[in-house]
């Protein structure tokens, strides 16, 4: 049964979109994207039903279980895993699951939350999308990340946005501007809500040449998922969802999981909105340890997984859609032009530490030197440190 906020964003929805149809030689509709907002205004991380029309990943993969070691941990680390959980609750936390050398440590959930509550991962999504580029690349789809994105995209030929490389796109260094939520050329807005997001991804104008500065935008994942999707489609793939699926998600022993679309039949939101459970996020970071192999099988390179945490040339905490903890950064800038900060209150006590970031506090944590695996969701809350889960295990694991 759907929540009475559920059918009040699909009625204002579907209203909005049968009001606002463009002619028959246009079938792509436009929407009321202000009161598609307000639809969505509140919605916590567990309302993930609320986000309509998605396409289903996960229903037919045979699931591959995860090992079990939490009694038979020593004190001194049941003790560190104890005052992370409680951390991590404190936060605003929905779910906490520790893995050390492949096997749980450790697994609890707030509320009526469980292991089989999916949640919104927000840009988590970013690093499955480099996984996928990975997967790409090695077989050949993707000819390299130094290909401009005008061999994929022939809206941006004799364009200067058609010089973009796609590792300046993973790496978050395109040049494309970048809009807040409160600009009033509303293009923040229209990406996360339109009907045609890719049509407003290719819309986007650069502000500054291409590889000069690092900016977080959502665009940059936008415009790879689209020359990642045109390239699978072209090699007789029938989508990007059904390529991480059957490349990915399935070879992981993955469950189900919904990617969020922006009207039936349309595009994904590439740069969020995968929604999942964190059982599913555990052994896409145990895939990250293990340089590319999960539980004997290798899925994507190791040489791909090595590219990925290396630090791009205008952040040294920034690799290909992935977050790296070193060097010590007190406060985590998304952009020059963002006022968003991710405390660190204290540098990680690895070197190694890579992590997805979801916003408000979603993350993926992996430790390789030292076999850790951590995933954390959590309602969105700014005031969440990000070291303090990942040095309380690190520091337990050492006494």
């Amino acid at each position: 049964m759907m929540r009475p906020k559920q059918v009040i964003f699909l009625t204002v929805l579907l209203s909005s979109l049968v009001a606002c149809m463009t002619p028959a030689d246009n079938p792509v509709p436009q929407r009321d994207i202000a009161a598609a907002s307000e639809a969505l205004k509140g919605a916590t991380v567990l309302d993930v039903g609320l986000f309509q029309p998605t396409v289903t990943i996960g229903d037919n993969c045979t699931r591959r279980p995860l090992a079990n070691d939490a009694a038979r941990i020593p004190a001194s680390v049941a003790t560190a895993v104890a005052a992370a959980a409680s951390y991590s609750k404190e936060q605003k936390g929905v779910g906490l699951v520790i893995l050390k050398d492949g096997k749980i440590l450790h697994e609890s959930y707030t509320g009526d939350a469980s292991a089989a509550t999916p949640t919104d991962s927000y840009s988590m999504h970013k690093s499955v999308l480099a996984l996928v580029y990975g997967i790409a690349i090695d077989e050949g789809i993707i000819g390299s990340l130094d290909d401009r994105a005008e061999r994929y995209i022939t809206e941006w030929k004799n364009d200067p946005r058609g010089q973009i490389t796609l590792k300046q796109l993973l790496n978050m260094e395109s040049g494309l501007k970048l809009y807040d939520f409160s600009d009033p050329d509303g293009k923040s807005m229209e990406l996360l809500l339109g009907a045609d997001i890719n049509a407003v991804a290719l819309d986007y104008p650069l502000a500054d040449a291409p590889g000069a500065e690092f900016r977080y935008n959502n665009v940059n994942s936008q415009v790879a998922g689209i020359a990642l999707e045109r390239a699978l489609r072209k090699n007789g793939h029938d989508s990007y969802a059904d390529y991480l699926n059957q490349k990915l998600w399935c070879p992981l022993g993955n469950g189900k999981a919904d990617l969020w679309l922006d009207r039936e039949g349309g595009a994904p939101h590439y740069f969020s909105a995968l929604f999942t459970t964190p059982h599913n996020w555990v052994r896409i970071g145990e895939l990250i340890r293990n340089e590319g192999a999960f539980q004997g099988k290798q899925i994507v390179s190791a040489r791909w997984i090595k590219a990925m945490v290396q630090p791009s040339s205008t952040n040294p905490n920034y690799g290909l859609h992935t977050w790296l903890g070193s060097p010590y950064v007190p406060k985590r800038r998304y952009s020059q032009q963002n006022p968003l900060a991710v405390i660190h209150g204290a540098p990680f006590l690895a070197e190694d530490v890579v992590f997805f970031d979801g916003f408000g506090g979603q993350r993926v944590y992996v430790v390789p030197s030292r076999g850790l695996t951590i995933v954390r969701t959590g309602q969105v809350n700014f005031a969440y440190d990000d070291a303090k889960i990942v040095n309380l295990i690190l520091d337990g694991l050492v006494r």
